[in-house]
């Protein structure tokens, strides 16, 4: 070919060339692909994923038998021979296999032993933990693992029973409860940080207003299931560190309250007001109290206390006052 179309032709030819080699390179690429992915999930190939089971559980954890038992509530049979649970008691694993010899047994929905070898529709495992001795202490930290062996995926984890924790020697008002003071007008709700600690430099105020009553109300915010607080208690005791400013106070009273509307208890209607600190130092000593003599006797009661500081002004200064350093209840079971 000659002339201006002879060369036309050439230029198109290399442009062409190009997109031919672009396509040929995406071309080797996707058959790569296909063939690594054709090896690693064929029958022979290293990676071939298994199947794991779509099974709802119902779990419950009895600390007292040391027994676990494991509800097939819905979904898939599973082989038994396919599972295995692991138990993690405060973060220490064992490991239980579906068989006698772990303390493992199989019962179907109408409470008889199965031996079909499958886990289904209304099964139930039951484990004994004593088998691998294992104690299941009320309080510790339980979690579950049911494990599908084959696929050696979790199939469902459950927290059984979380740790309570230690119950604080001493419960304060603080985080949980509350401080209220009706000295003032409007009342106030007080920061509860103010009474709990000991000669920590943060106290209550109480403002002592002549011829009139005035008082401080505590509560504890104590949840007997949270804190693992059982019946029947043992001990309840109460401890108030307070002071007075001088004898600008009279009839310095203590009263419980245990949930009954208007029901409050005079403990005492005329602690001494130097009571609770050392003159000399003026380094504030506790006022105890044992609660169980006054009627708090049981987790009910503990759950409701409520603690009325209060005193009678009699000065005619406005910048009397008096207050609390530390209020806390210890409890033993």
């Amino acid at each position: 070919m000659e002339g201006e179309k002879r060369w036309t032709l050439w230029q198109d030819c290399r442009g062409v060339s190009e997109v031919y080699g672009q396509l040929l390179m995406i071309s080797i690429v996707v058959i790569a692909f296909a063939t690594i992915g054709t090896a690693v999930f064929s029958d022979g190939g290293a990676v071939k994923p298994e199947h794991i089971p779509h099974t709802d559980l119902q779990e419950n954890v009895d600390t007292y038998n040391d027994t676990v038992r494991i509800v097939h509530s819905g979904g898939e049979t599973i082989d038994l021979s396919a599972i295995k649970i692991i138990l993690f008691v405060d973060e220490q694993p064992t490991e239980f296999s579906m068989s006698e010899e772990d303390g493992v047994e199989i019962y179907d929905p109408d409470g008889n032993e199965s031996k079909d070898g499958a886990f289904t529709l209304g099964d139930c495992i039951v484990i004994d933990t004593k088998e691998k001795d294992l104690d299941l202490v009320a309080g510790a930290n339980i979690d579950m693992f049911f494990v599908d062996t084959p696929s050696q995926q979790v199939v469902q984890r459950t927290v059984l029973q979380k740790s309570y924790g230690k119950i604080p020697d001493w419960i304060t008002p603080h985080p949980y409860g509350s401080v209220y003071d009706n000295s003032t007008d409007p009342g106030e709700w007080l920061p509860t940080e103010l009474v709990d600690g000991i000669n920590d430099g943060f106290v209550t105020e109480c403002q002592m207003h002549q011829g009139e009553w005035s008082s401080e109300t505590f509560t504890f915010g104590i949840d007997a299931d949270d804190m693992n607080i059982k019946n029947p208690l043992k001990v309840v005791l109460l401890k108030i560190v307070y002071s007075g400013h001088d004898s600008s106070m009279k009839n310095l009273t203590l009263e419980i309250n245990d949930g009954k509307p208007d029901q409050w208890i005079v403990v005492d209607y005329d602690m001494d007001r130097y009571n609770s600190y050392t003159e000399c130092d003026q380094k504030l000593e506790p006022y105890d109290l044992k609660l169980m003599n006054l009627g708090v006797n049981t987790t009910e009661e503990l759950e409701n206390l409520s603690v009325r500081f209060s005193a009678y002004g009699q000065a005619a200064s406005e910048n009397k006052i008096g207050w609390v350093d530390f209020i806390g209840i210890h409890v033993e079971y």
